[in-house]
């Protein structure tokens, strides 16, 4: 499984990626920034850390 940094740092190359998640390509980003056979809970991490990301005020 993932550190708690890189699932924040993956969540961040998404968001830099498509911004929020309604783009279509997402899910080829998520591949990519998860690698070829990412734990189930990874997955739900980043995405986790993604609506967290997208749902926090600008600073």
């Amino acid at each position: 499984m993932m550190s708690e940094r890189e699932v924040w740092l993956k969540a961040m190359a998404v968001v830099r990626t498509h911004g929020t998640m309604q783009s279509a390509p997402v899910m080829d980003t998520l591949l990519d920034v998860l690698g070829d056979d990412p734990h189930w809970a990874d997955w739900a991490r980043v995405a986790a850390a993604v609506d967290a990301i997208n749902d926090s005020e600008p600073q």
